[in-house]
């Protein structure tokens, strides 16, 4: 009996033995650097806040330019030909005019007719969101050349020899008003300076606000001869 209690004696000690040797081997521990450790738990804002800046691409500067290639007129944007305006004659190019004639921040176009002395021609407008030059329905309803004003107004003038008219435009979002005529003549009646003030009511209608007269102040040059 004694010898068996010393033989599951010494069995007992080799075992626990045993089992510290495995526990001391470094290999055997858990190597918790290997582990990736998830939680649900919020982390604080200021510890998962990511500071990001708003990116915009620059936009690409739109140089405008033409040129004539026999009757035809090329319209670039950055040198690249976006548009050809072909005519039966060749335009005059002393009547062409380029500036922003619907104030959109982009440079249009006005073409002569053939007769370019009338001061009539073709408004051409930039569209940079097709990148393409239209007819503008609402310039064409001048049809002829006006310069750029004072606080964004065109203004067109006119003179047929006896009649300086004057006639200021101002863009209304999409759709080109006039805010103001002037006429001067000299009148036949009175021999003086006769200048007409025409304003418009909010339906479009003409109608004198004010007649500003002064003396003829032309020299009598057949006097002087």
């Amino acid at each position: 009996m004694r010898k068996q209690l010393l033989v599951t004696a010494v069995l007992l000690s080799s075992a626990f033995f045993s089992c510290g040797k495995k526990n001391d081997d470094p290999a055997a521990h858990v190597r918790t650097e290997n582990f990736t450790v998830y939680t649900s738990t919020a982390m604080p804002e200021t510890a998962t806040q990511t500071i990001t800046e708003a990116f915009t691409a620059p936009e690409e500067e739109k140089r405008f330019s033409y040129s004539l290639n026999g009757t035809n007129v090329e319209l670039r944007i950055n040198d690249r030909i976006v548009k050809t305006l072909e005519y039966y004659y060749v335009p005059d190019e002393k009547y062409i005019s380029v500036a922003d004639f619907d104030f959109d921040g982009y440079n249009d176009i006005f073409i002569p007719y053939e007769n370019s002395y009338s001061g009539y021609g073709y408004y051409y407008c930039y569209l940079p969101e097709k990148n393409d030059f239209v007819l503008s329905d609402e310039l064409m309803e001048v049809n002829m050349l006006m310069k750029i004003g004072a606080d964004n107004t065109l203004v067109l003038e006119a003179h047929d020899g006896y009649i300086d008219r004057y006639i200021i435009y101002k863009w209304e979002g999409n759709k080109l008003v006039k805010i103001k005529k002037t006429e001067t003549y000299t009148s036949v009646n009175d021999g003086k300076v006769h200048t007409d003030v025409y304003k418009y009511d909010s339906k479009g209608n003409e109608y004198l606000d004010d007649t500003i007269i002064k003396e003829d102040t032309t020299e009598d040059t057949t006097a002087a001869q």
